[in-house]
């Protein structure tokens, strides 16, 4: 609460300096107004009527360049909304009472410029403070009511009617008592909207810190994320003869739940997984962390592909809500036997180069922890020979906009992959992520982006 008072107390310092700036130039601007209309019927007045004009009219322009003057060089006080709105009354009554002097003291009551009461106080509530209304108003009434019974004075104040205060000279107690009800009215409504604005103010101002505070929880635990999703990521390929391999992810501005893995099976095999996790930040980092520690159970108890896939998406269906799944492609890799064995759950579907030619690994099941169990998880076979590459990535690649919307796209990945099959894991991946960048004119990732190489060398490349 204390904050949201702070917060509240200086935004309405810097609106009641921006208002005050305001009401100076629009209180030149309307002296200027009536200075011009003073001068086209200065003709048709008496010299004592002009003089009384223009004396005030000089008055109120001296006052709003010394507002202007002092709000440039000192800056805004709080008590200038007081100060302001006071003389802003007191020169319009002022000039009212000059008109009391004059042949028929009753032109004070029925002035005109008794009407520029009303936008004065009405400026009051873009100050949001109901107090400086009340306190405007009441100074008004006085300031009037101190006028009326200094006319009454002079003037026989009649019961009377309407056309009587309308028509004639005479100054009657229905008129004025009229004039200063409505004017009671227009008070209480500025203070009831003042007061309004007042608790819209604090209103917007607190679901603005709701939104901060709502902001810096998720920062956070995206930063959490993140954390976690590091940790559980290789931090060092594993070293085959003829495997050359490399992984790599790019997180996005939403940390995701991008996952891969490259486990020893034997001296010459491994596990490669790649996967995707459904959502986003903690919940996707932590069904991640039980993804990648089931993987590496089933590692260890030398279950084949098929019964890895059937466990992994047991234990997320068992473990997980309906809405929660894992895309996710598994191959097995054995360099000894020049075979790569896979299965792809529901994951975008990697490319196999081999002998100058591209094929997509699409064929497997469903996403992981939809079903309780799979249909279809058989897993494929492809033989290796030297020169093969795996390329496996996740959606954060294909999905790469740029600024007219377009996606990267399979087609140009494949097309890359077609041209560029001959490199290096390291290289190619290096390459890549660049091409993928500069697709989305340098912009930062928007979702994480995780690619993983394996280039067969194959038992004679190796040798040599």
């Amino acid at each position: 609460m204390k904050e949201i008072s702070e917060r509240v107390d200086r935004a309405l310092v810097l609106q009641e300096a921006r208002v005050e700036r305001v009401a100076s130039q629009a209180r030149a601007g309307f002296v200027a107004l009536i200075a011009a209309v003073a001068l086209l019927n200065a003709s048709a007045v008496t010299a004592r009527s002009n003089s009384i004009n223009f004396s005030a009219l000089g008055a109120a322009l001296a006052y709003s360049l010394a507002v202007s003057l002092w709000l440039r060089r000192k800056g805004y006080q709080a008590t200038m909304k007081y100060a302001t709105s006071l003389i802003d009354l007191t020169i319009v009554h002022l000039a009212l009472l000059a008109y009391a002097f004059q042949d028929i003291p009753a032109v004070a009551l029925k002035n005109p410029a008794f009407f520029i009461v009303y936008p004065i106080i009405g400026m009051t509530v873009f100050r949001y403070d109901p107090r400086l209304t009340l306190v405007s108003g009441a100074y008004a009434l006085l300031c009037y009511g101190s006028l009326f019974a200094w006319v009454a004075q002079r003037v026989p104040v009649k019961w009377g009617d309407y056309p009587s205060e309308l028509f004639s000279p005479d100054v009657t107690l229905v008129g004025q008592l009229t004039k200063l009800l409505m004017l009671v009215v227009f008070i209480v409504l500025m203070a009831t909207l003042a007061r309004y604005t007042r608790f819209l103010f604090h209103k917007l101002i607190r679901n603005e810190l709701q939104l901060r505070q709502e902001k810096e929880k998720i920062e956070r635990e995206l930063e959490l994320a993140s954390q976690v999703q590091a940790l559980l990521l290789p931090h060092a390929c594993p070293v085959f003869e003829s495997l050359n391999l490399h992984g790599a992810t790019i997180e996005g501005r939403s940390v995701g739940g991008d996952y891969y893995d490259l486990i020893p099976l034997s001296p010459s095999s491994l596990l490669l997984i790649v996967a995707d996790v459904s959502g986003k930040g903690i919940p996707a980092a932590l069904i991640m962390s039980e993804v990648r520690a089931a993987a590496h159970l089933c590692a260890s108890m030398g279950l084949r592909i098929e019964e890895t896939t059937e466990r992994l998406n047991r234990l997320l269906y068992e473990s997980t809500a309906s809405h929660n799944y894992v895309t996710a492609f598994l191959a097995e890799i054995d360099v000894a036997a020049n075979r790569i064995c896979y299965i792809n759950a529901g994951h975008t579907p990697p490319l196999l180069y081999c002998e100058s030619e591209v094929h997509r690994l699409r064929e497997g099941t469903f996403p992981l922890g939809l079903f309780p169990s799979l249909a279809g998880a058989q897993a494929q076979h492809h033989e290796l020979v030297p020169g093969s590459m795996l390329v496996a990535y996740t959606d954060g690649v294909s999905e790469r906009t740029n600024s007219a919307g377009e996606e990267f796209g399979e087609s140009a990945l494949h097309s890359f992959v077609a041209e560029h099959g001959t490199l290096d894991s390291p290289v190619f991946v290096q390459n890549l992520l660049a091409a993928v960048k500069r697709f989305g004119d340098d912009r930062p990732f928007e979702d994480d982006v995780t690619l993983v190489v394996a280039k067969f060398a194959g038992p004679r490349e190796a040798a040599a």
